[in-house]
């Protein structure tokens, strides 16, 4: 059985948790564009990073790799949709990539005359070479970095995406 009283609720004080975050206050004109700076240098060193990449016979091949990594099986003009390339470069590269052994074509479970294509245990392991590589570099740019900082730029990074969906 819950009683009511008529009390109020115990007001905030100085110094508390409650009160604080009440004074928080929305970032400056001048904290956007430092922020926007920041990001516009990190866009930049993965755009350079990914054009060194393009220039590279493999590109392609992976991306189509890591699509269907993400992804699973599908037909290759969903493939093509999802990679955002065009069927007959998704199929060129399917080609080559099913003759090193990294995808296999099977039936469509819903239509036996269509195929689709998925990643080999080789391919996975592809891909999982490429990203632990990937994060071996980042963790050895930020070795001097606190794991503590790591997490909470984690944590903000995701709140970040998650509160400006729609703005970019």
């Amino acid at each position: 059985m819950s009683v009511h009283t008529h009390e109020r609720p115990p007001q905030p004080t100085a110094g508390d948790a409650a009160l604080d975050a009440q004074a928080v206050t929305a970032p400056t004109v001048a904290d956007v564009r430092a922020l926007s700076d920041a990001m516009r240098a990190l866009f930049m060193q993965a755009k350079n990073r990914h054009r060194a990449m393009e220039k590279t016979p493999e590109h392609g091949r992976i991306s189509v790799l890591f699509v269907l990594g993400k992804v699973g099986p599908m037909r290759a003009s969903a493939l093509a949709k999802e990679a955002q390339l065009d069927l007959s470069t998704v199929s060129r590269h399917l080609r080559v990539l099913e003759e090193e052994g990294y995808v296999v074509k099977t039936a469509d479970p819903d239509d036996k005359r269509a195929f689709q294509v998925g990643v080999t245990e080789r391919g996975h392991d592809f891909v999982e070479r490429f990203w632990c590589e990937r994060a071996t570099a980042i963790r050895d740019a930020l070795a001097a970095w606190p794991a503590d900082d790591v997490h909470a730029l984690t944590k903000l990074l995701d709140r970040f995406v998650r509160d400006t969906e729609g703005c970019f």
